[in-house]
């Protein structure tokens, strides 16, 4: 299954917040853990933006997946996490016309 995961940086975290927490991510290997969990990820970063805000695409079979990034990286950031379907324009006309009976 396929989920966006949007991360916001809470107002009054600060930097080396953020980095402590990433350093610690990597030292209890939890890195490696997510991504034996998953398919894919894919990690965006919305630029000039304050607080920071973080979009991964994640492919997992493995919902827990979800559960270990969102838990870690809870303290400093609100997360919001949606399963998403892939679909082409077309497609999402055509299913859209057909709900509509047009």
């Amino acid at each position: 299954m396929l989920y966006l995961a949007i991360f916001d940086a809470k107002e009054d975290t600060t930097l080396e917040d953020i980095n402590r927490e990433r350093e610690e991510w990597v030292k209890k290997g939890r890195d490696k853990i997510f991504e034996k969990m998953c398919k894919s990820i894919h990690r965006y970063e919305v630029i000039g933006i304050t607080p920071m805000k973080i979009i991964f695409h994640i492919e997992t079979d493995d919902p827990r997946a979800l559960n270990i990034l969102s838990r870690h990286f809870g303290d400093y950031w609100y997360c919001i996490t949606y399963p998403v379907i892939q679909r082409e324009i077309y497609e999402a006309l055509e299913e859209d016309r057909t709900i509509t009976a047009g």
